[in-house]
């Protein structure tokens, strides 16, 4: 088992053929952990999560736009229609 760098994306890597008994050893933690404690860090931290992905929305939406009319979105397009990968030059 391999361990990831610790910035938030991955904490923990296992082999695909241990994933299974992993993930059920790591649900049985949390049935069996404090349950009330457990529910309220989800809630706070869903405070947080959801006034973040608010504050950005505005500026997401705006750059997805502009995304929108680069060539590169276009070729995204014109590969997705003739089933083939795109040819992106950055533009």
């Amino acid at each position: 088992m391999h361990q990831a760098a610790q910035i938030g994306l991955i904490n923990h890597a296992v082999p695909a053929e241990d994933l299974d008994k992993e993930v059920d050893q790591f649900a049985q933690r949390l049935a069996a952990g404090a349950s009330r404690a457990i529910q309220w860090t989800k809630l706070s931290v869903n405070i947080g999560l959801k006034a973040l992905a608010t504050s950005i929305l505005d500026a997401s939406i705006a750059y997805e736009a502009l995304s929108n009319h680069t060539k590169d979105h276009q070729e995204a397009v014109n590969a997705f229609r003739e089933k083939r990968p795109p040819r992106f030059t950055g533009e």
